[in-house]
């Protein structure tokens, strides 16, 4: 019987999502931080945010 107290950590992934590069710190961080998928910096600047993707396409 294991009587020692267990967290659970959140699955860090460590590449992108769209293009599999490997990561940054800052980039890891920034993702946990926004509680998106994981992305390079070069896919997350391409991100839009639903409210202003109407506001875009008008």
């Amino acid at each position: 019987m294991d009587l020692e107290p267990h967290s659970v950590d959140p699955v860090i992934q460590r590449t992108c999502a769209e293009c599999g590069a490997e990561l940054t710190v800052r980039e890891i961080e920034a993702s946990m931080e926004s509680g998106d998928v994981y992305l390079c910096s070069v896919h997350a600047a391409e991100q839009v945010p639903l409210d202003q993707e109407h506001e875009v396409e008008q």
